[in-house]
């Protein structure tokens, strides 16, 4: 008899424990199928669910990284035009002689606006490596510009400049008209 009432219990533990697990799960469609349908086919539609799950989740996307700004290497030359709209602007030299400590900058001038006469170079100032100050505030020379047509002119920057120490000019400021061209880390190739 006893066997019997253990036997009752368990079957009855059997069949009440899946309606248990069901309530305790928080997915509303789980709940809404096993109160559907009973037995056997809840744990089948259990595990489709699951498995339908897995299948419809999307694989997690990696985290975007944040974009790194390119530096500009220390030492690298920047020439600096507010006026491009304008005017074009090319440094094509600038060359040193050690026996005269003198250095001459070569660029190359265009100029996009009607015909004009535009003087180069005035208000000049430069800084070299001693962080001497070289500077004149005339111009150096006044050119008939025609537009669109490139015009080379050569500038001396006044003073004598240490070839020993000053591989690169920190920085050159000057006028080109009324346009003021600022360059900075000019490498000077010493002959």
């Amino acid at each position: 008899m006893k066997r019997l009432a253990y036997f009752l219990i368990t079957a009855l533990l059997l069949t009440a424990l899946p309606e248990i697990v069901s309530a305790q799960s928080n997915d509303p469609f789980e709940q809404q199928v096993i109160q559907s349908k009973g037995g056997k086919n809840e744990k089948r539609n259990k595990n489709r669910r699951k498995v339908t799950t897995e299948e419809v989740t999307p694989a997690p996307t990696p985290a975007p990284q944040p974009q790194q700004e390119e530096k500009k290497p220390v030492n690298e030359m920047v020439i600096s035009n507010p006026c491009s709209e304008w005017l074009d602007f090319e440094l094509v030299s600038v060359v040193g002689s050690r026996g005269s400590q003198t250095v001459k900058m070569t660029m190359k001038l265009t100029q996009h606006q009607t015909n004009k006469r535009m003087s180069v170079g005035g208000n000049f100032i430069a800084y070299d490596c001693e962080g001497v100050e070289h500077s004149r505030g005339y111009s150096v020379s006044t050119y008939d510009m025609i537009t669109d047509v490139t015009v080379r002119t050569e500038m001396d920057i006044p003073g004598k400049i240490n070839p020993n120490n000053t591989k690169v000019m920190p920085v050159i400021i000057f006028n080109v008209g009324d346009c003021r061209i600022e360059m900075r880390n000019v490498p000077i190739d010493w002959k």
